[in-house]
């Protein structure tokens, strides 16, 4: 019987579109069928939606900001990954990666702005293709 496999799930929000789209790009290269936002407002309902694998955050958002976007996530029982995107300070990043890992979501990466795209590839293609169940 042949195993079918289908791509690993990204969904990259940021209230700034070519960024995120940016991300998706890079993500689609990677074997990632991957999905944007600028609408930091729906992104739960996305979430939910999509079931992403993989979440790219940027933190500094308009109408919610990470720290209130986690606590939607944690509480919706997001099980993914999250990936933060941020021009911030490594401090601020520190923080938010913290505050997020507190409410049980798993935060393994953190990328500063502007990316690394190296990085990112490296970060993307390490995860894969899953089997599908």
């Amino acid at each position: 019987m042949e195993r079918i496999v289908i791509p690993p799930r990204l969904l990259a929000v940021d209230d700034d579109p070519s960024s995120a789209e940016l991300v998706v790009r890079v993500a689609e290269r990677c074997g990632y069928e991957a999905f944007a936002t600028s609408d930091s407002r729906g992104v739960v309902n996305l979430v939910d939606a999509l079931k992403p694998d993989l979440l790219a955050v940027d933190i500094c958002m308009p109408n919610i900001d990470a720290a209130r976007l986690f606590e939607l996530l944690a509480a919706s029982g997001y099980g993914g990954r999250i990936l933060i995107v941020s021009g911030q300070d490594h401090a601020v990043l520190a923080e938010t990666r913290a505050k997020a890992e507190s409410l049980g979501l798993s935060v393994p990466y953190v990328q500063q702005k502007p990316l690394d795209f190296h990085k990112l590839r490296a970060m993307l293609a390490a995860r894969g293709v899953r089997p599908e169940a």
